[in-house]
């Protein structure tokens, strides 16, 4: 119920207009429009004290204000899509404090979801109010169980600030992003957000599927046509082939759509990169390729509006030589899983340094994490330490060759600098012809191509060296098939998880597949940015490394240990995985719609699993794949976003941080569709193209 202090009033918000499937709000659902369904449902609800719809005062619209009228719900009618103006007039009539907003287009709306997120606005978040609370933020629940709550008082201040025609037609944009007020984002005790349930109306697929569950569960369900989320969980459980009927369609599509057709977002004014290129000119002298690392240097991005060099950085933010300030998604090439600066992990380092950073001895803290490791990381029962992904990568192959006494290796993926692996790529000059035989590929996703590698080589394998998951999704089977043929070959399987670890699950992508290798390899997002590795697997296969030489000044170095720890304990405290994973499939979802909306769909894509997405650029007619990729980058880089090739996340990274970013992509796609349609999409280029790092040899 609602307190005695507040009228909590939900919003129905409705119209004709829709653009894909128009007058679906009163559609026929098991004999009612879809609208009425949509009513029913919330007054149902036991937090709601007061039931409006919300539509528009245009002609179109007089049949739902008609339906209304005959049945007694009651009806506000205000601008088409000013929406946050109807809501305010809405809320404003019916004397509502608190307002929860509902689509029309959501008929399996259940009281109990409802009743759940208006609970949490009442109740706060770690003892302090909020002015918005919501199941959206994170979609832990199935699309189409949308509730939004807020307070009227947000409302109102809203009403009056947001100016952006986007932020008006959708009504909530400027409440949840403009970090002006308190949010608290409600999740289901299930995460659902792997299953992709689409129980909202915009395709005609949409409105079949519902009206099919309809017909299944309302002539059985106790409650009739008020049945739950349960009750239509458990109808795919003895029915699963009722999913194919959904439409397939996007989270959010409508608001992406909207914001495609709003005016392209504004380069940052005053821009200068002087001073990087004046470094870079300094650096050309004295550091071969004026970088350390391939990936940030100059030549992976367009030269002339790229900065070339980063002077400070803070939460999700950082800035150049210049003093010019980036949304950053490279984060150093995915360290950074925090944020940079995050307070546990800089106080943990900083207290570490004054005690010490380099001993003549193991020091406990090496006990400590590899402890914290092994409860969290299903293979993990023995770990050693590195500073880099390729320390582990390589001491991995190197224990599997002493293990199995064995020298070739079967490898799936990118896996760091060393002899090795490179050996396998075009930038293998002085690695030896008789190491670069040694390594042998296959293909992701083909069984067929690893049981190639172990029938030419018979008894030869050492070890297969994958990535769990790379930027596509492993098949059905793939994964354990994988397991499977390295037990039968007796070859060690190595999980690469120098990316996936600590991003996708905190075990790893192994504790989310459920497939346990026998060693794993993790860095990057382990110390938070603070370098750190390490090696971890099965006690008799770690054992070996008493008689292998793994072994270097720096392998326990405690100011990463102490990073990584403090990593760990807060990744533990707070949602890091579900915020990577919610915010990056909206960027995701963006991406796509705005490629779409532009015609650019075929030549760019954004694709991979949310905490880490990877952007495709294919080569045109006009164009090659390093040119459209440099044109995209130029325009998010003027518009204050540092971009390489996709979305590395981390929980700084924030509701203002990924709106803007939204809109800097949308611009950058319309300057590349209008690139490709000229005759010479080059000339959008200020600058150089970047350049390839390597190619498969």
């Amino acid at each position: 119920m609602s307190t005695s202090a507040s009228k909590v009033v939900a919003i129905i918000q409705a119209r004709m207009g829709a653009t894909r499937l128009p007058g679906k709000v009163l559609e026929d659902i098991a004999g009612e429009p879809m609208l009425v369904r949509v009513v029913d449902r919330v007054r149902a609800a036991k937090g709601i004290d007061d039931v409006v719809v919300a539509t528009s005062d245009r002609p179109a619209d007089d049949a739902v204000a008609a339906l209304c009228e005959g049945r007694g719900i009651a009806c506000f009618r205000g601008h088409e899509t000013d929406v946050l103006a109807r809501f305010h007039g809405a809320a404003t009539a019916r004397g509502a404090t608190v307002v929860v907003r509902i689509t029309a287009d959501c008929p399996l709306m259940d009281g109990a979801v409802l009743d759940k997120v208006v609970a949490a606005y009442h109740a706060g978040q770690s003892g302090e109010p909020v002015d918005y609370a919501t199941n959206v933020i994170r979609y832990t629940y199935p699309d189409g169980l949308d509730v939004e709550v807020f307070s009227f008082a947000a409302l109102e201040r809203a009403m009056k600030e947001a100016k952006d025609p986007v932020e008006r037609e959708h009504v909530t944009p400027y409440i949840r992003a403009s970090g002006k007020f308190r949010v608290a984002s409600v999740e289901n005790e299930t995460d659902l957000s792997r299953h992709q349930y689409r129980w909202t109306v915009d395709e005609p697929a949409d409105l079949a599927f519902l009206r099919t569950i309809y017909a299944r569960l309302a002539p059985t369900s106790p409650a009739g046509a008020l049945f739950g989320m349960a009750e239509v969980l458990a109808l795919f459980a003895r029915e699963p082939q009722l999913l194919a009927i959904q439409s397939g369609s996007m989270k959010n599509e409508g608001y992406y759509a909207s914001i495609a057709k709003a005016p392209a977002l504004e380069k940052v004014p005053n821009r200068s990169t002087a001073k990087s290129r004046a470094w870079l000119e300094r650096a050309a002298k004295v550091v071969p390729s004026s970088s350390q690392t391939f990936s940030k240097g100059p030549t992976q991005f367009p030269q002339g509006v790229a900065p070339a060099f980063l002077q400070r950085a803070k939460g999700s933010h950082v800035w150049d030589v210049d003093g010019n300030e980036y949304i950053d998604y490279i984060n150093g090439l995915g360290p950074t899983i925090l944020g940079n600066d995050d307070p546990a992990v800089s106080e943990a380092v900083i207290r570490q340094v004054h005690e010490g950073a380099t001993f003549s001895m193991p020091h406990p803290l090496e006990v400590e994490l590899a402890e914290l490791l092994c409860e969290i990381i299903p293979c993990a029962e023995m770990v050693r330490y590195g500073k880099n992904g390729s320390d582990a990568t390589g001491g991995a192959v190197r224990v599997a060759r002493a293990y199995t006494k064995r020298e070739k290796i079967a490898c799936c993926g990118y896996h760091g600098w060393q002899d090795w692996y490179i050996g396998t790529t075009t930038r293998n000059g002085g690695v030896p012809r008789s190491t670069q035989e040694l390594t042998k590929t296959f293909a992701y996703n083909d069984l067929a191509s690893l049981e190639k590698v172990f029938a030419e080589n018979p008894g030869e394998i050492a070890c297969v060296i994958m990535e769990a998951v790379g930027i596509v999704d492993p098949q059905p089977g793939f994964l354990e098939g994988v397991r499977e043929m390295c037990t039968r070959h007796g070859a060690v399987l190595v999980f690469d998880e120098v990316v996936t670890g600590f991003r996708m699950h905190l075990g790893g992508a192994q504790a989310l597949y459920k497939v346990t290798p026998d060693l794993a390899c993790f860095g990057k997002a382990m110390g938070n940015g603070f370098p750190i590795a390490a090696i971890c697997g099965k006690r008799e296969i770690m054992r070996v490394m008493d008689d292998i030489f793994f072994s270097f000044t720096f392998g326990g170095d405690v100011i990463g240990l102490a990073a990584s720890i403090a990593t760990i304990k807060e990744m533990q405290k707070k949602p890091v995985i579900e915020h990577l994973w919610a915010q990056g499939e909206r960027l995701k979802d963006g991406y796509n719609a705005f490629a779409k909306h532009f015609g650019v769909d075929e030549v760019t894509s954004c694709i991979g699993l949310p905490p880490r997405t990877v952007c495709m650029f294919a080569d045109t007619p006009k164009a090659d794949s390093l040119l459209v990729r440099s044109i995209v980058q130029q325009e998010l880089l003027e518009r204050g976003v540092l971009f390489l090739v996709g979305h590395n996340l981390c929980l700084s990274h924030s509701n203002e941080d990924i709106e803007h970013t939204l809109r800097a992509h949308r611009t950058a796609l319309e300057v590349l569709a209008k690139a490709l349609d000229s005759n010479e999409p080059k000339q959008f280029l200020r600058g150089e193209p970047v350049q390839a790092v390597f190619r498969r040899a």
